[in-house]
């Protein structure tokens, strides 16, 4: 009997599943580090790092039994796994048994590459349990292959310094009493001897110690603490951390429920209430330490969130954060704020609550304490497990209390189950003026205010939250541009970011409430199925089928669950036709639910046959699950991937009108179908009609959404579509040739489908020629590589022959991808390659070096959107265009708006590519953006040199107003224009919007003049610096007149008329003049042929007429000769001189010599009057005798007289003119 009981238990251990930690391992440097595999399916397979936190990395050091979690590694740190990525989205709470038993996607499903592979560092030697964060607990060593506590008795400082350093969490905190953190049970203890420079535990003198004894504890100072500061308690207030021996705060961008919890558990205080914005609690000083901070609620501490990075932010302490916490209550352990295991905290430290005498009046309470609403009404009451560490209280409530820590808490000696609370949570959202209850405008509560959230980059994500939050079903749409009507009040949120899996809206990565750019025009809304959904499907028409029934969802058991059952759910879910009705996806909580008969016809599961189905232990019936076609296919193609496209509504199937198709709906279309994307597309009924039947629903997607459900449609203006107007398009699926592995579908390894196989092509004969073809036919542009030897990679399967048949042109391609290729003797050692370079284009700018970028592709101008555009990005266009290097790289449509397709966006070049389209970037078409953000390019051969001119010449005079021009031929007005000498001493600068800007010198000096030149930059918003102008010099002068010289009285010798005579011993004076700018000169006057020279200072005579009078007195011969002015004038520290005056000679003359001089003026005067006389009396006489006429004769023969003598005394005839008398 022994013996067939012990081989029918080694039997039975046999059948045993693996165990959880036998479907983990990490592969790295050693046991407890390293990349993170799963065994699924026979093979071990990676995680992906999407959602990867030190929460989940937790989970995988306890699940491996390995110490405290150090480190959660992204980018394949520990190098890149193989074959399968088993998990992905991956998301704990951090109490989770197995990273299996966490929030995942479906094992298998992902959207990443082994470059994303996630890691681990865990403490091999030490862990600490228990504790309120990662950095305080119980402390246990793993020694000699097992955990071991260890003991109070010999544990010292120097212990807890080496522990704290070796888990990177600081200095331990200098308790006044020993802190409790629950208590070991049934563990071997370990007695320590640390000197303190130890790097771990396990270097330290370890002993085990048999006998029993106390645990000890340890409290780390983790490097980034936080503080509440200016609360009413402990537990509320401004949120500080300590970062570089300083406190600063935290910023409120992105601060929300999520980082609140993380906050209150770090602080040791209860559940979060509620969060602060805008300094609610004060403004900090010094430092704003941390901002967008984004944690998932799981982190033991703030400072292990996701954030910009300590002291980055652009922040002022007026968005300083806060928040509020419970300091009395919180739920451990639970699926969401408000569900978990009590705690009280009570005596100064935290207890749990027995459920000897807990009713459902203490459990109401507590929600209501937590502002979670009433306790959910469930079946069965929820168990969050025990943290049977704590003590244990009973509570006793009496009168009309509302908090537990207005109860009586006795501590409790005896066995005490925890009490385990699950409340409704009172829901902050609701939908308004839709048709059900499960449609509408979406609007949210918040400060006790009814507001609605803003459309912009809102998607099916963010409904799937909605959807789940009002407990309604699957999300069908998301709906924008106030489909619902427009709300009224604040528009609370925008901007909101979803994954999808979050429990609240308000979870959901978003700006602050409040903050947005919208009006209610743009107020979203979504539309939820209100009767069924479908659980855990591939897409939102696959999955298991939940019903609404009684006000509660139940499931549909596959009892007699047929085709029939499985027409009526598509029908109701708006998901085309039944696919399948005999398939699984998972199990689900085996609640009692229904069997249902239905005909077929039925528009709804209601309207069937239900009959009630308890699932019992021993029965394995599953739920009951469809796959359904969807609500939209290609019909009339040679293949599912290219046709007319028709749409399920209302339960038929209609055309898509072509009036307003563009190439994002077919970017839905294609990506819903899982074709690949759109080639091209159609809107001629190059399909077909069909039925004829065309949706009046004009549809406007983006490109972003998975379902052309989600995108928004609106009935035609006219309420009508043309009937010849029907959609079509052929996705890349359904072309004859792809290119493989490349950075884009323009760049790859070659390869061509015959039917559904697609072969790769030997590089033997394979020419630019061959190679332009396969660009041609995915009109890619120009072939400007064609690589061999597997450039790309090698390739699977067939390996054809580049035939001169096949490759000849587009039709003889088609031709062989239909009858077949012929096989090639090459291995794929060989496989072809092709890089493709679409056309390039600047548009809008001063010539064909400047302007907004576009790429022809797809026989269609489009964009590139400016998101992570930069100076690289603009060099690989300018260098592609002949253009020499770029100066700048615009942003925000700089060049103006374009139109079309935005073909590119996140373009990320290093520089060094031939073609825009080689670098790095998503598919052709794949944008979140609009024309707003068209990129453009400056290159260096777009920009021409200032020119300079200076006025009123560039030789002017001292003191002369000056202007410098600087001007330039630019595409965009508005920049900044230097004035600079070519020595570098001077330097002015000038913004001008215009092309020019002038540079004025009032009263130009010496220290001025030299050669100037102009040079340019404008920021956009990079600095552009234009070449330097040419040099253009600035000479300045002083120049002075001539100046006159004149004497008084004048006392002129008619037999010498160039002299002055003057009288011996009379008196006379020489007066110099001068018309000048330059004030405070001297005048010289200097004696011809001597030393003998005066000075005056010059005085003003009046407006810039200067003078200086020399006065002689009693004049002697020695003083005859010639005279001459000069004027002077020192002008910053150099002397100017005029040239000299006229001579003026000067003669003295005795008195007698003046007397016979006056004596002979005077007779030669009265002969000249006699003279005059006689021939005055003369000419008298004969003007008496005779009138003189003289006639002028014109060119027209006419005559013209006139009396030249009009003065004379004949009379005006009237006819002949004047006429003397005596005619």
């Amino acid at each position: 009997m022994l013996l067939l009981f012990f081989y029918l238990s080694i039997g039975l251990l046999g059948l045993l599943p693996l165990t959880e930690c036998e479907k983990l391992k990490l592969v790295g440097p050693s046991r407890c580090s390293g990349r993170v595999e799963v065994y699924f399916r026979d093979s071990w397979g990676t995680v992906c790092d999407d959602e990867w936190s030190l929460a989940n990395a937790g989970v995988v050091c306890r699940e491996l039994n390995c110490g405290t979690v150090l480190e959660a590694k992204k980018s394949a740190f520990f190098g890149e796994g193989k074959e399968n990525i088993w998990l992905d989205d991956v998301g704990c709470t951090g109490h989770e048994t197995s990273i299996l038993k966490c929030r995942h996607k479906p094992l298998g499903e992902n959207n990443c590459g082994h470059a994303e592979d996630a890691g681990v560092v865990c403490s091999e030697h030490v862990r600490l349990v228990n504790g309120s964060t990662r950095c305080s607990g119980r402390v246990e060593v793993y020694h000699e292959g097992h955990w071991k506590k260890v003991c109070s008795s010999d544990w010292s400082q120097e212990a807890a310094e080496v522990l704290c350093r070796e888990i990177n969490c600081g200095t331990p905190v200098i308790q006044a009493e020993t802190l409790y953190f629950g208590q070991s049970h049934e563990m071997v203890g370990i007695k320590t001897n640390c000197f303190g420079n130890e790097s771990s535990l396990s270097k330290c003198t370890l002993q085990e110690f048999k006998e029993s004894c106390a645990d000890a504890t340890v409290d780390c100072a983790n490097i980034k603490p936080i503080r509440l500061i200016n609360g009413t308690n402990r537990c509320t207030g401004r949120v500080e951390v300590y970062h570089d021996g300083e406190w600063g705060t935290i910023c409120d961008d992105r601060w929300g429920m999520q980082e609140a919890t993380v906050a209150c558990r770090e602080m040791n205080c209860g559940a979060p209430m509620s969060v602060r914005y805008k300094a609610f609690y004060g403004r900090g000083k010094d430092h704003v330490w941390m901002d967008d901070v984004e944690c998932t609620g799981q982190e033991k501490s703030l400072a292990d969130c996701p954030h910009r990075g300590f002291g980055e932010h652009d922040c002022d302490h007026h968005e300083d954060a806060g928040l509020v916490c419970s300091d009395t209550i919180k739920l451990f352990n639970g699926t969401d704020r408000c569900s978990g295991s009590l705690e009280v905290f009570h005596n100064g430290q935290w207890g749990r609550i027995c459920d000897n005498n807990w009713s459902m009046k203490e459990a109401k309470m507590v929600c209501r304490e937590l502002n979670c609403g009433d306790p959910k009404k469930s079946r069965e009451t929820p168990n969050f497990g025990d943290n049977s560490g704590l003590r244990g209280y009973l509570s006793t409530c009496t009168g009309n209390v509302s908090s537990i820590s207005e109860c009586t808490l006795q501590l409790h000696q005896g066995t005490c189950q925890g009490v385990s609370i699950s409340c409704a949570e009172n829901s902050p959202l609701r939908l308004v003026n839709g048709t059900d209850r499960c449609s509408g405008r979406v609007e949210i509560l918040h400060d006790g205010q009814w507001g609605t959230v803003c459309d912009d980059e809102w998607d099916i994500r963010d409904a799937q939250v909605v959807c789940r939050a009002a407990d309604c079903g699957t999300a069908q749409a998301s709906k924008s541009s106030s489909y619902f009507g427009q709300g009224q009040g604040t528009i609370w949120l925008d901007d909101v970011n979803c994954f999808g899996n979050e429990s609240s809206l308000l979870h959901c990565r978003r700006p602050n409430f409040g903050e947005n750019n919208c009006g209610h025009g743009e107020d979203a809304g979504v539309v939820c199925s209100a009767s069924i959904r479908l659980i855990n499907g591939s897409d939102q028409c696959s999955g298991r089928v939940e019903f609404s029934h009684g006000g509660q969802w139940v499931p549909a058991y596959n009892v007699n669950w047929g085709m029939n059952e499985a027409k009526v759910v598509c029908r109701e879910m708006n998901c085309g036709d039944a696919v399948e009705s005999s398939v699984s996806f998972g199990e689900g909580e085996g609640l009692p639910g229904y069997k249902i008969s239905c005909s077929g016809r039925e528009n709804s599961l209601s309207e069937c046959t239900l009959r009630e189905y308890v699932r019992t232990n021993n029965d394995r019936t599953e739920e009951a699950a469809v796959v359904c076609s969807g609500n939209v296919k290609l019909v009339d193609g040679h293949n599912p991937c290219v046709g007319r496209v028709e749409f399920y509504n209302k339960g038929e199937w209609r055309n898509v009108c072509g009036d307003s198709w563009d190439i994002n709906d077919a970017t839905v279309v294609c990506k819903q179908l899982k074709c690949g994307k759109p080639h091209t597309i159609t809107s001629t009924a190059e399909y077909g009609i069909g039925t004829g039947l065309n949706s009046n629903d004009q549809i406007e997607c983006n490109g972003l959404e998975t379902t052309l459900t989600q995108c928004p449609q609106q009935t035609y203006k006219d309420g009508t579509c043309n009937a010849t107007s029907v959609a079509g398009v052929v996705c890349t699926g359904s072309l004859e040739v792809r290119l493989a592995n490349g950075k884009d579908e323009c760049e790859g390894r070659v390869e061509v489908r015959h039917g559904v196989t697609w072969q790769t092509v030997c590089d033997t004969d394979w020419t630019m020629s061959k190679a332009g073809v396969v660009c041609d036919i995915l009109e890619c542009g120009k072939a400007i590589l064609n690589s061999t030897g597997a450039h790309y990679g090698q390739g699977i399967g067939k390996v054809v022959e580049a035939s001169d048949s096949c490759f000849s042109n587009v039709t003889s391609l088609q031709q062989c991808s239909s009858k077949g290729f012929r096989t090639a003797s090459c291995g794929h050692e060989k496989d072809a390659g092709v890089s493709c370079a679409a056309q390039l284009r600047l548009v809008g700018g001063s010539g064909t070096c400047s302007g907004r970028v576009e790429i022809f592709y797809k026989s269609q101008w489009g964009t590139v959107c400016d998101d992570d555009w930069g100076m690289s990005n603009a060099d690989v266009v300018c260098k592609q265009l002949g253009c020499d290097r770029a100066v700048a790289a615009p942003t925000s449509a700089h060049f103006g708006r374009g139109s079309g397709p935005i073909w590119l966006d996140n373009v990320a070049c290093n520089g060094d590519e031939t073609a825009l389209t080689h670098c790095t970037h998503p598919s052709y078409g794949e944008n979140n953006c609009g024309h707003g953000e068209d990129a453009g390019v400056i290159c260096w051969g777009a920009l021409v040199k200032p020119r300079i001119t200076l006025s009123p010449s560039s030789e002017v005079n001292w003191g002369e107003k000056v202007e410098i021009t600087c001007s330039v031929v630019s595409e965009n007005t508005g920049g900044t224009f230097t004035l600079k000498k070519y020595d570098g001493s001077f330097q002015m600068e000038k913004f001008s919007e215009n092309e020019a800007a002038t540079f004025v010198f009032a009263k130009v000096d010496f220290s001025q003049q030299g050669s100037y030149l102009c040079e340019y930059h404008k920021n956009l918003p990079k600095a552009i610096n234009y070449p330097p102008g040419d040099v253009a010099e600035l000479s300045v002068t002083v120049k002075l007149e001539k100046p006159t010289i004149s004497a008084s009285p004048y006392v002129l010798m008619i037999s010498q008329p160039d002299k002055l005579s003057v009288h011996q011993g009379s008196s006379f004076s020489i007066t110099c003049f001068i018309h000048s700018s330059y004030p405070g000169g001297v005048f010289y006057l200097k004696k011809s042929n001597t030393n003998v020279t005066e000075s005056k200072p010059a005085t003003l005579h009046y407006y810039m007429l200067y003078q200086a009078v020399f006065e002689f007195n009693a004049i002697q011969y020695s003083q005859q000769g010639v005279y001459m002015c000069a004027y002077a004038v020192n002008i910053s520290s150099m002397s100017f001189s005029s040239v000299p005056s006229n001579p003026f000679p000067i003669n003295v003359v005795s008195a007698a010599t003046t007397s016979s001089v006056v004596t002979a003026i005077a007779v030669v005067l009265v002969l000249l009057l006699v003279l005059l006389g006689i021939a005055y009396m003369v000419w008298r006489r004969r003007w008496q005798h005779a009138g003189t006429i003289v006639q002028f004769i014109n060119r027209f023969g006419g005559a013209i007289r006139q009396d030249l003598q009009d003065r004379g005394n004949g009379a005006y005839d009237g006819k002949q003119g004047y006429q003397h008398p005596s005619e």
